[in-house]
């Protein structure tokens, strides 16, 4: 029998979970939908099947995903969870098995030796297929339009273990580009495994490297021609742990290292760089120009995430991210990594027009923190277009007490150039029984959403959206000529 869930930030207000799938097959749209909007809007999250009863964080809810389904002026809805082996464990006991994290020493001993995995952070389309990852296990194949779970993806048993969470799809190769961390597991040698895996889903490139340090990595950078692997301190560590420590903290007073490698290169080849620690989850995007190796992050001095290895815990305050311009020498010239801000607001997840990704951008879009005190924990309640070639502004304010989610570019059926079409995210109001995914003219947010699609319930707060137009062979490739 599923129990109540205990009174936690993460379990309350816009967390507070829903636990239930649906099917929407017409939304109520409110406004003018585009006539040249038509594709998926996918998005995933934490949403708990049961309540650990040990503590609780966002990041170890049962993955749940959402498909926005644009077809010939409707748009259907359907939500369904990751279906995996801790799922189905949990399901048919009836409760929570596995401790936070997967922390064998509050698992229940049924689950001792089955993998932990919740397929909750991110949900895309390459080759074909529609994934739900989890940085700390395979990816986990999905039905696209019905949302049912397949199976683990293996690719051929040549990635057994941990899969990122943020692989880089480069639409113009169709190659995705990803690695696994923590691979020999928390006590094992911290190392990383490289892989470029082609359109077709084939393994072109499958290579590790030590680590200098367990780093938690959760994305990486890359370009036209490299890739750059950032470890900054958040470090995991069991020892830490077993003397009562946490197991996920930030080292006060260490380096960011970054490992610079030609992209089709080899290990050998990889060339070490040092900079201020950093905590850097996502990037904007990244590219090359002029000899230079440029990177557009969410950066900040620390994290608020997990508390500080001396047992200090930094405020949202004291660590809200920042748009900030990375540059690094190319040539070797210079072993010096760059940085300036160039948008000091407090946002989360920035994006770019995902179609043009390796290659040079100039807008992004996040979700914003205006008015709220902690905005992972309160709601991020705005949304904002920048333009990092003139530094111009363009935000919409939900009103206080709101909670957006990831605010990512749509684009229109047959654009070409860059930021034409639309983005979206899905809001939460303040104090609403429903949730609105609001949809914008891309390079005119301020004037408010164009069209807002009405679903009849609170929608909990969630991570990774990606939109995929039927014209894009990503979505060709999963949907067929059927879309």
């Amino acid at each position: 029998m599923a129990l109540p869930f205990k009174n936690h930030p993460y379990l309350t207000g816009h967390h507070q979970p829903m636990r239930f799938e649906a099917h929407a097959p017409d939304l109520i749209v409110e406004g003018d939908l585009p006539a040249d909007l038509n594709g998926v809007f996918y998005r995933t999250g934490a949403e708990p099947l049961y309540d650990p009863p040990e503590g609780y964080h966002w990041f170890d809810g049962d993955g749940m995903v959402y498909g926005f389904y644009f077809e010939d002026g409707r748009v259907s809805m359907r939500n369904k969870w990751v279906r995996t082996e801790k799922f189905e464990a949990e399901l048919a006991a009836g409760r929570r098995l596995f401790g936070v994290f997967g922390d064998p020493s509050t698992s229940d001993p049924s689950v001792h030796g089955m993998r932990y995995n919740t397929g909750n952070t991110n949900i895309i389309l390459h080759g074909g297929k529609l994934l739900a990852l989890m940085e700390g296990a395979p990816a986990i194949e999905m039905d696209p339009r019905s949302l049912d779970t397949r199976d683990y993806l293996d690719y051929g048993g040549t990635i057994t273990g941990p899969f990122s969470a943020h692989p880089t799809v480069d639409q113009f190769t169709g190659e995705m580009l990803s690695f696994g961390w923590m691979i020999n597991g928390p006590m094992g040698k911290p190392e990383i495994r490289y892989d470029i895996i082609d359109k077709t889903g084939a393994v072109k490139k499958n290579v590790r490297f030590d680590a200098p340090y367990m780093s938690l990595v959760h994305t990486f950078l890359v370009t036209e021609n490299w890739v750059v692997f950032p470890f900054n301190p958040l470090e995991v560590s069991v020892e830490r742990a077993m003397r009562g420590g946490p197991l996920n903290s930030w080292v006060k007073g260490r380096n960011s290292r970054l490992a610079l490698m030609p992209r089709n290169g080899d290990t050998d080849q990889i060339r070490w760089l040092e900079m201020p620690g950093r905590h850097m989850f996502h990037e904007l995007n990244a590219w090359e120009e002029d000899g230079k190796l440029i990177a557009d992050v969410a950066a900040a001095n620390g994290t608020a995430l997990f508390p500080n290895d001396d047992g200090t815990q930094n405020t949202h305050l004291d660590t809200t991210l920042e748009l900030r311009r990375w540059t690094i020498d190319l040539t070797g010239a210079s072993d010096e990594v760059t940085e300036e801000t160039i948008n000091d607001r407090d946002i989360q997840f920035p994006r770019p027009d995902d179609r043009l990704m390796t290659r040079k951008t100039r807008h992004g879009y996040a979700n914003l923190n205006l008015n709220s005190i902690d905005g992972r924990v309160d709601g991020m309640d705005a949304v904002i277009h920048f333009d990092t070639d003139t530094g111009k502004e363009d935000i919409y304010h939900f009103g206080n007490g709101a909670g957006c989610g990831e605010f990512v570019f749509a684009p229109r059926m047959g654009a070409k150039d860059e930021a034409d079409g639309y983005a979206m995210s899905l809001v939460h109001p303040a104090n609403s029984h429903r949730t609105e995914l609001t949809i914008f003219a891309a390079k005119d947010v301020a004037a408010g959403p164009i069209a807002r699609v009405i679903v009849p319930y609170r929608i909990p707060s969630g991570f990774h959206c990606n939109y995929y137009s039927a014209d894009m062979a990503l979505a060709a490739e999963a949907f067929g000529t059927a879309h």
